[in-house]
């Protein structure tokens, strides 16, 4: 009967979600009814957790049961209303094209059977690993630790252990405050239903995967990628860990996603895309440290490209700056006010500045490894590789260069602080490096299908 309250608790966020992407997809509708709502669940949790956050430390609210259940209430009002205003123009409903379908032959449907019943195994054996006892050792130092701290005070404390300072309370409060909620609904805490939640993140990332390859591909290679994607070790065991990452590699895929269909679209169905990114990218602020800091410099970056080669007219132009600036700076403005009043610092739980520069040996060796020779990430590494090089210019030359050009700057850009910080512990002991890798992995998965099927459809 405890997980029950886990539907029942997103049924909120998830309305406010959806409510949002609908009003700004507006008369151009581009999502399909599940990947809204599969989207609005992910975007929808950050969304509430940030007003809440806003009520508490604005003394407006807190983190109580009634003030969360209110602030909730309240934002469903406004964009209830909004959408109940202009709802004569929201009713028609984005429609797949008719030829990225294609026939299935037996052989098809027999490893579809086989790949989705080996999904379900490793999906139902995560789960029981997540709903058991933590022993993760951010899920019990961090993540849940702030979530049942804020649970128990119903406000905002920044230093959780005395003496031990503020590093983890310097991390965005999107997670932890839907383990409050949670909570509240149960009544108690309780650690199986709290992390019940990173399972749903992983299923999203998942499912959203499928949606963006469907769009483009027929259903068996979008469900191909869909398996690839599952079949990733380290990715299905973050997946099944407590941990933030993977929730944060969703709203990356859909920063992302959103923004490469906007390339690829026309006038009205193109604004809506950029309407939805700009979206995601304010969101993405308040889901962890290293948004700030290694993502949205690189979507700057791969936008302004867009602008310069993508021809928009100057009216999309206009329209794309000031969409992604204010969407942005809702989000950051008031999070950056906020870091500086507490003196929190700005990087992951450490600080970046004052760091001493010295190279260290090992770290090029131990990310080489960690890479290629290791099962973190199965044959995924290899496949991608090996496909970039074959069909460079695809990559690189296309509007797929919004997936590859984000994946190599991120990735070039986190190599400097692995070997030339103190932050070499992080690759040498395979931690922080490989979690980077994990926020980038449905981005890898998304263009390996699409320059697979390039390659073997135009060999057959």
């Amino acid at each position: 009967m405890i997980y029950l309250w886990l539907p029942i608790g997103l049924i909120l966020p998830t309305t406010c979600g959806w409510l949002l992407l609908r009003l700004l997809e507006g008369t151009s509708p581009v999502l399909q009814k599940w990947e809204r709502a599969i989207a609005g669940f992910v975007l929808g949790g950050i969304l509430t957790t940030y007003v809440i956050f806003l009520t508490e430390i604005t003394g407006i609210g807190s983190f109580s049961f009634l003030s969360m259940l209110l602030t909730q209430l309240i934002l469903i009002g406004i964009l209830g209303g909004l959408y109940w205003k202009n709802r004569s123009n929201l009713t028609t409903s984005y429609q797949l094209p008719a030829t990225n379908s294609s026939p299935w032959k037996p052989w098809q449907k027999i490893a579809a059977g086989i790949l989705g019943v080996w999904i379900l195994v490793k999906l139902i054996s995560g789960f029981i690993l997540l709903i058991g006892p933590a022993y993760f050792d951010d899920t019990i130092s961090n993540w849940n630790l702030r979530g049942k701290a804020f649970y128990v005070h119903e406000e905002l404390l920044l230093e959780l252990e005395p003496g031990k300072g503020t590093g983890i309370g310097s991390y965005p409060q999107a997670v932890p405050l839907l383990k409050t909620w949670l909570a509240h609904l149960n009544g108690s805490w309780h650690e199986g239903l709290v992390n019940s939640i990173h399972m749903l993140w992983y299923l999203a990332a998942l499912s959203l995967v499928y949606c963006a390859l469907r769009r483009l591909l027929s259903i068996q290679w979008a469900l191909l990628g869909t398996y690839l994607l599952a079949s990733v070790p380290l990715y299905l065991l973050h997946g099944s860990a407590a941990y933030g990452d993977c929730f944060l590699s969703v709203v990356i895929f859909l920063m992302l996603s959103w923004a490469y269909f906007a390339l690829r679209s026309k006038e009205g169905e193109r604004q809506s895309f950029i309407r939805l990114s700009a979206i995601a990218a304010g969101l993405l602020v308040f889901t962890k440290s290293e948004a700030l800091l290694l993502h949205l410099p690189p979507l700057a970056i791969i936008v302004l490209g867009m602008l310069i080669v993508g021809g928009f007219t100057a009216a999309q132009k206009k329209s794309t700056i000031l969409w992604y600036c204010t969407a942005i700076a809702a989000v950051l403005v008031p999070w950056i006010l906020f870091k500086w009043m507490n003196d929190l610092g700005f990087g992951n739980a450490k600080e970046v500045s004052g760091m001493t520069l010295e190279w260290h040996e090992g770290v090029l060796r131990a990310i080489g490894l960690n890479t290629f020779l290791e099962g973190n990430w199965s044959l995924l590494p290899v496949l991608f590789v090996g496909l970039v090089i074959a069909k460079w210019k695809m990559a690189f030359t296309s509007s797929l260069i919004v997936f590859t050009g984000f994946f190599f700057m991120v990735w070039l850009g986190q190599l400097p602080i692995y070997m030339f910080t103190p932050l070499h512990v992080e690759a040498l002991n395979q931690t922080g490096y490989a979690r980077g890798i994990i926020h980038l992995i449905p981005i890898v998965v998304f263009v390996v299908i699409v320059l697979l099927r390039e390659i073997l459809e135009k060999r057959n």
